[in-house]
């Protein structure tokens, strides 16, 4: 098992000896890649080579006792070399195999297809990144020392994750990075002062995503009301570490129309928030946990309106409102049905035909989506996704109706 590779560069330039170094450790010689082989200890080094002048690189380095692989590519000239070169780097690399990228001499696009291949094998390949290295020219202290670029792909990671909160409401990702950089800070032991609320905030925003895609409207709202009230002081401690970062943060602020403190009696106003966040479910693709939770916001609209807001989380309250508007249906379509004791004050609710029409397509649609389609419908997903959009307005209007009169 091979323990690192690394892949590296010959240039066809002028060969100057130079004192590389990496840490305390140094190495004086003419070829870059020598040094790599002496201060990392690679397995083995890939040298592309795209130039004939430079293949006398690879014997002379093979002379001194390196390891090499010499793997051909092509100048670049266009935007399909471009492409094969890429095809040709990552095709040189075994699945979960650790490697260390050399762009010293990668000029042209090279550094920039390094990156690309670095990014692509680390998320389709599971390499282990070693590092990115370049050596630049010498310092006034005549040492030419080693720096990673490595740390520079976490801005990739950084937009992965954002992507993942905005786009499908996963916060694992960012929590992961934000949780990772306080404690990696705090193991340093260099910082009086260290981070304390990126861990906490990134976890309230988990929180968050999680009880939106389990449609838990009062832990949802609970969370973002966390996230939002958060926002200030994570985005303090983050500016002093990564400032550029800090609208990952702020962009967050957007919560805050899903933001609020659970309620023991159910308001017209908690219910509008939950309504809102039904809106979310749909916008991020939720369609199933939208209309679930749609037809939850119904029967809460119908027990404020009876006067029972105080009971709108007793289960069995809920199922004997149920049981009333979908008794109102089936008295619409003139067939026997169990009344309630609610039964007469449903109609007596201007409107109230409106109601069960709306409660008969949110229920149809809702029972349509947890039976899988197990049935003879044949409704097509575009048509799904469509009537699922359409439940907004028919709760607003069934809001407006329950809040009148």
């Amino acid at each position: 098992m091979i323990e690192m590779r690394c892949i590296s560069f010959a240039g066809a330039g002028i060969r100057e000896r130079k004192r590389y170094c990496r840490e305390t450790n140094g190495l004086v010689t003419d070829l870059v890649q020598e040094a790599i082989w002496a201060l990392y200890q690679p397995e083995e080094i890939i040298l592309c080579l795209s130039d004939p002048s430079a293949a006398t690189i690879a014997s002379e380095l093979e002379r001194r006792g390196v390891r090499l692989q010499k793997l051909w590519i092509p100048g670049g000239t266009d935007e399909g070399q471009l492409w094969e070169i890429f095809s040709i780097i990552c095709g040189a690399v075994n699945d979960g195999e650790k490697i260390l990228f050399d762009i010293t001499a990668g000029c042209h696009s090279l550094p920039f297809i390094t990156f690309l291949a670095a990014s692509y094998l680390r998320s389709t390949r599971g390499i282990s990144l070693s590092g990115i290295i370049y050596a630049p020219g010498c310092r006034d202290d005549g040492f030419c020392r080693f720096v990673d670029l490595r740390s520079l792909m976490h801005v990739l990671d950084w937009i992965a994750g954002v992507n993942a909160v905005n786009r499908s409401v996963d916060a694992e990702p960012l929590r992961d990075l934000l949780s990772g950089m306080q404690n990696s800070i705090h193991r340093r032991r260099e910082d009086p002062d260290p981070p304390t609320h990126l861990t906490g905030w990134s976890t309230l925003l988990g929180q968050f995503c999680d009880a939106v895609r389990l449609a838990r409207p009062v832990e949802a709202m609970y969370a973002a009301s966390g996230v939002v009230k958060g926002i200030e002081p994570a985005s303090n401690e983050l500016s002093r570490y990564a400032p550029s970062l800090v609208r990952v943060i702020a962009g967050t602020s957007s919560l805050s129309g899903l933001a609020a403190e659970p309620e023991e009696s159910c308001s017209y106003g908690y219910v509008r928030k939950q309504i809102v966040l039904i809106r979310y479910q749909v916008e991020k693709g939720l369609c199933l946990q939208a209309v679930t939770l749609g037809r939850e916001v119904l029967i809460t609209l119908f027990m404020i309106r009876m006067g029972k807001g105080d009971e709108w989380r007793d289960a069995d309250a809920r199922h004997q409102f149920s049981r009333t508007l979908t008794g109102g249906s089936l008295s619409l379509q003139h067939q026997d049905f169990e009344r309630t004791r609610y039964s007469d004050d449903l109609t007596r609710i201007t409107g109230w035909k409106e109601l069960v029409r709306i409660w008969i397509r949110v229920s149809d649609l809702r029972n349509n989506l947890a039976h899988c389609g197990m049935n003879l419908r044949n409704d097509s997903i575009r048509s799904i996704k469509r009537q699922a959009s359409d439940i907004l307005p028919d709760i607003e209007r069934f809001r407006e109706i329950c809040t009148s009169g």
